[in-house]
């Protein structure tokens, strides 16, 4: 089992963590500008941001021997988005949200320090149960995202419901399109079975007290002793 710790992180415990979240912008840079080479997009000094790191922005930043390892930022659709501002071409098939009951998921990235092509596998599948369980939690109704095709595959082969809200664009490893995930505690459950770990990752109270209340039992039959250290 991989030893990680989650950080959820808001403008209230910003200060708190500003080092993770530099050391988070600055494996953004490395992914997206020096890797990837997305177009448009905008560093100082190594560490890439863009309008959407607002005071308002929430993060899931994943450590491991406290170094980061995964993140994605999360943007409720209350306020504005990329997928409002920047992509609604790619939305054909449903209206794209407007309340603050949908959070658009943006720069989800996973560092390439940590392995070969599993570590998608291994850590994607990990940060994702963090986001499923933040929005349970949060009782959300859904998450979109823009992802490629490929790691779309890769999503539903986990289990977990994630239906096209638009074509994809692009060929081959770079077709990408819009997608919609349903919040429910059904879809915790389903990511919990595929990493067989259903313990928390976000170890806040509110968080830990709401898998207490839903998974409790269960958590107690699969793991037992783990889920009471985590306590």
């Amino acid at each position: 089992m991989l030893d990680l710790k989650f950080l959820l992180i808001t403008a209230e415990n910003r200060a708190e963590h500003s080092g993770v979240l530099d050391e988070m912008h600055r494996l953004r840079h490395q992914v997206f500008v020096e890797t990837l080479k997305w177009p448009n997009l905008t560093s100082c000094e190594g560490r890439e941001y863009d309008a959407y790191d607002t005071p308002k922005a929430r993060y899931i930043v994943v450590l491991e021997k406290d170094k980061v390892v995964a993140s994605v930022r999360l943007n409720s659709f209350a306020d504005p988005t990329l997928l409002t501002d920047i992509f609604p071409h790619l939305v054909q098939f449903s209206a794209i949200p407007t309340d603050a009951k949908a959070v658009d998921l943006t720069r989800f990235v996973v560092s390439p320090k940590v392995g070969d092509e599993s570590r998608m596998e291994r850590y994607g599948a990990e940060i994702i149960a963090a986001i499923l369980e933040y929005g349970a939690a949060e009782r959300l109704r859904e998450f979109t995202a823009v992802i490629s095709t490929h790691f779309l595959t890769t999503v539903l082969s986990w289990g977990i419901e994630a239906t096209a809200i638009g074509f994809p664009v692009g060929e081959g490893r770079e077709s990408h399109v819009a997608v919609r995930v349903p919040v429910s505690e059904a879809q915790v459950s389903k990511i919990y079975q595929h990493t067989r770990g259903f313990r928390p990752r976000l170890m806040e109270p509110s968080f830990v007290r709401w898998h207490r209340e839903t998974f409790g039992p269960l958590s107690k039959v699969m793991e037992g002793p783990v889920l009471q250290a985590a306590d």
